[in-house]
């Protein structure tokens, strides 16, 4: 069956090149995804500031006691 993936075994050329250590991938997800959940929240804080400034959207405030 062609599809059994071991048809590139035999292939010197394939075993020379290097395989890439997971935890490379893993910093380089942490590295792209921490900085930009930070930036978000900093960014929607900052952006909800400026639009209750400007009074262009104020929350509501209302007691749900009464």
């Amino acid at each position: 069956m062609p599809f059994d993936g071991d048809d590139f075994k035999d292939f010197k050329e394939l075993k020379k090149i290097p395989m890439r250590s997971k935890k490379y991938i893993y910093v380089g997800i942490a590295v792209t995804v921490i900085p930009g959940i930070l930036l978000g929240g900093y960014m929607g804080k900052k952006l909800a500031q400026f639009l209750e400034v400007f009074d262009l959207y104020a929350p509501d405030i209302s007691e749900d006691d009464e």
